[in-house]
């Protein structure tokens, strides 16, 4: 059984690097590649985004619908709720 890499790519502003670093603080094993405005985070399986890691970074509340301000492309299932964003593959 194969399993597959979660993406998620962000616009590189502040909110998308704090997001970025709260990524890497809850993901162990995430690969983050810094590009041309654009920021690539994969992990194998999944990728979990807490809405209480990013609120820590950016000092300030964070709401996972916020991620859509930043998001440019994401690869995998998505589930969302108040405290979390994850994007995951199921196979």
């Amino acid at each position: 059984m194969s399993s597959s890499v979660a993406l998620l790519c962000l616009q590189a502003t502040e909110d998308g690097r704090a997001i970025a670093q709260a990524i890497k603080e809850d993901n162990e094993g995430v690969i983050i590649t810094n590009k041309p405005a654009m920021i690539q985070i994969e992990r194998e399986g999944r990728i979990e985004v807490n809405a209480s890691t990013v609120s820590e970074v950016l000092g300030r509340e964070w709401d996972p619908e916020e991620l859509q301000l930043v998001l440019i492309s994401l690869g995998g299932q998505v589930e969302e709720d108040d405290e979390q964003f994850v994007v995951y593959w199921d196979n």
